[in-house]
C-alpha cells in the first residue's frame, strides 16, 4: 500500500507534527509511506527533535494550491491521511483519515443570515464572485483580497460589463508587470493585460459577459512561494470586481468594490466555510481528546474515534527532587497560545511570597509571525529580574534533560478565557503535560480543556483556577517531598496509557477500516491518484 501522510505545518514541529509523524512510522507496518510538507524539513532534525525514528519515511516537499487536486498532482496513494490542522481540502475517491485537533468555531444562525445577505448583495452589485481557485481572503490594513492560483474562476452574470482590480503580490522583485487574461468556457479571450506589481492594484479593461456564461477563468502564472511566511502557489491577487452601472456610475462602483470585500472576508473569516462537509468526505475521522470531539459533534455534527497522541517513553527511572518548576509550549501571540506572561506573573508571587531556590524554565518552539517575536520579547523582559529560564527552539537533548531534573510543571494555556464563547483557547489534549507526567514531573495545570483528562485532581496532578490557587498549590508541593513523590508516581502510570506503540496501533486500525470501507475488487490496479 502507498500511503500519504499530509502536514502542511510540519516546519512548526508542534505537538501536532508529532502526532503526525508517530503516525506516519507506525503506518509503516502496512507499506511505504510518504509524508507530504510544504516547506522541505532536514529528517535528521526533525526526528531528534520529535523524538521519532523517521529513517524509512519518504519526504516530499510541495507548495499549497487551492485544492487538493493540483497541491498533490501526480502522488500516487491507496491510503491518504490529512494531519493538517484546518485544511479545507475535501477528498473523494481514496480511502482516507482526517486528523481534527481541535475544529473550527461555527457561527450562529444571526450571523450567518447578515454573511449570506452580503454576499448576495455584494455579488449582485458586483456581477460576480469568486468559485474555485482561490484563497483568502486575506488583509493587508484596510484592504481585503483573495490571492488565485493561477487559475482562479469567476461565477458571473450574463450581459454583465465588469473590470478587475488585480495586482502581482508574488514577484520576486519590481516588475513591468504579470501577464493575465480573462477566458469564457469555451478558451475565448475577453479581456488581457498586465497586473502591477508592489502592491498596487489596478484595473483591467472593461469587457462584457457573454450570453449563456456563467462562469469565467483567471488565467495567470502560478508561481510556487516558500519565503517569509508563505508556502502556496500564488498567481495575480483580486482586489475588488466592478460593474459597469449607467445612473450614478461611480457611487455603483464604489459600493460593488466595499461589498464584495467584506463579504469575501465574512465567508471564511466567520464560518460559512461547511467544515462539516469537509470532514465528512473523510471515511474516518479522528479527534485527539474527548473536549475536542465534543466541540466536533456540538459545532459540526460529526462523529469521531479519540485516539490520544503519543506519549514518548522517559528513560526516567526515579522522580527528581531538583528546584526546578518546567512549562513546555510553544512561544506564539493569539489563539491557544500558552499563556507564558501569565506564569511570569505567577512566579513573581511566589517569589514575593517567599519562594526561593526554585527556578522555573520556559521551552518551545517559535512561532514564524512579528507578532509572535514580539510576544516572546514581552515575555523576556516580564521575566527579566527573575529566576526564570526561557529556552527558545531548544534541541530534543536538552529539552529531555529539563524534563529529568524538573519536580514540577505548569501549563496555563487558557486562563482568562471564556471556556463557551472561546474553548478552543484551551488546551485541546496537553502532550507536553502527559510526557513530563511520564517522566515523573508532577503536573500543577489549568482547570480546563483536554487536561482535565490527562490530570485527575488530587490523585495524578493538581489542577488551578486563579492565580493565587496556582501559587499555592505551588508552594505546598515545593515544601511537601513526600506529596510529590505520591502524586509523581500515579502520574506515570497514567502516562503509560499513551504509549507510542498504543497510538500507532489504534491509527494502524483506522487505517484498515478505512481502506476496507472502500477496498478495490480483485483484479484492479492496486494504486490510484492523488485525491481529489
Amino acid at each position: 500500500m502507498n500511503i500519504l501522510v499530509y502536514d502542511g505545518w510540519l516546519e512548526t514541529l508542534g505537538g501536532g507534527e508529532r502526532q503526525a509523524v508517530a503516525a506516519a512510522e507506525g503506518l509503516q507496518a502496512l507499506g511505504q509511506v510518504t509524508v507530504v510538507s510544504h516547506r522541505a524539513v532536514d529528517p535528521g532534525v526533525l526526528g531528534a527533535r520529535l523524538g521519532v525514528d523517521v529513517s524509512r519515511l519518504g519526504w516530499v516537499c510541495r507548495p499549497e494550491a487551492t485544492s487538493a487536486t493540483r497541491t498533490f498532482a501526480g502522488l500516487a496513494c491507496d491510503l491518504f491521511v490529512n494531519a493538517t490542522h484546518h485544511s479545507r481540502f475535501v477528498y473523494r475517491g481514496v480511502p482516507s483519515i482526517g486528523f481534527v485537533y481541535f475544529p473550527p468555531r461555527r457561527r450562529s444562525v444571526r450571523y450567518r443570515s447578515v454573511e449570506v445577505a452580503g454576499c448576495v448583495a455584494g455579488s449582485g452589485l458586483g456581477g460576480a464572485r469568486t468559485g474555485e481557485g482561490w484563497f483568502g481572503p486575506e488583509g493587508v490594513g484596510r484592504r481585503w483580497y483573495q490571492q488565485s492560483d493561477g487559475a482562479g474562476w469567476l461565477i458571473v452574470r450574463p450581459g454583465a460589463r465588469l473590470r478587475l482590480w488585480l495586482a502581482d503580490l508574488a514577484a520576486e522583485v519590481e516588475a513591468s508587470g504579470s501577464a493575465y487574461r480573462v477566458v469564457t468556457s469555451a478558451g475565448d479571450v475577453l479581456v488581457s493585460g498586465n497586473a502591477p506589481t508592489g502592491g498596487d492594484f489596478a484595473p483591467s479593461d472593461w469587457f462584457v459577459v457573454p450570453e449563456g456564461e456563467s462562469s469565467l477563468l483567471l488565467e495567470s502564472v502560478g508561481r510556487a512561494v516558500t519565503r517569509g511566511g508563505e508556502r502556496r502557489v500564488l498567481g495575480l491577487a483580486l482586489g475588488a470586481v466592478e460593474q459597469w452601472g449607467r445612473p450614478l456610475r461611480s457611487v455603483l462602483r464604489r459600493a460593488a468594490r466595499l461589498l464584495l470585500e467584506w463579504p469575501r472576508r465574512l465567508v471564511v473569516e466567520r464560518g460559512l466555510t461547511d467544515y462539516g462537509g469537509i470532514y465528512r468526505s473523510y471515511d474516518e475521522v479522528t479527534a485527539n481528546s474527548r473536549y475536542t470531539a465534543h466541540w466536533l459533534r456540538r459545532w459540526w455534527g460529526v462523529e469521531a474515534e479519540v485516539i490520544e497522541p503519543p506519549v514518548i517513553a522517559s528513560t526516567q527511572s526515579a522522580m527528581s527532587e531538583s528546584p526546578l518548576i518546567l512549562s513546555i509550549g510553544r512561544f506564539f501571540a493569539g489563539g491557544h497560545n500558552k499563556k507564558h506572561d501569565v506564569m511570569v506573573r505567577a512566579f513573581r508571587r511566589l517569589v514575593e511570597r517567599g519562594l526561593t531556590g526554585w527556578r522555573l524554565a520556559l521551552v518551545g518552539g517559535l512561532g514564524q509571525q512579528a507578532a509572535d517575536r514580539s510576544y516572546l520579547q514581552a515575555v523576556r523582559r516580564a521575566a527579566a529580574d527573575l529566576p526564570i529560564d526561557l529556552y527558545v527552539d531548544a534541541d530534543e537533548a536538552l529539552v529531555a534533560d529539563l524534563r529529568g531534573r524538573a519536580a514540577l510543571c505548569w501549563h496555563a494555556a487558557g486562563y482568562g478565557e471564556s471556556p463557551t464563547r472561546h474553548p478552543e483557547r484551551y488546551e485541546h489534549f496537553g502532550m507536553a503535560v502527559a510526557e513530563l507526567m511520564g517522566a515523573g514531573v508532577v503536573p500543577i495545570v489549568l482547570d480546563g480543556g483536554g487536561l482535565r483528562e490527562i490530570v485527575q485532581h488530587g490523585r495524578t496532578g493538581l489542577r488551578w483556577r486563579t492565580l493565587d490557587e496556582l501559587a499555592q498549590y505551588t508552594l505546598r508541593l515545593a515544601r511537601d517531598a513526600r506529596l510529590r513523590r505520591r502524586l509523581a508516581g500515579a502520574g506515570r502510570q497514567r502516562a503509560a496509557r499513551w504509549s507510542l506503540e498504543t497510538y500507532q496501533r489504534r491509527v494502524v486500525d483506522l487505517a484498515e477500516r478505512a481502506y476496507a470501507r472502500r477496498a478495490e475488487p480483485r483484479g484492479t490496479s492496486s494504486s490510484r491518484s492523488a485525491p481529489a
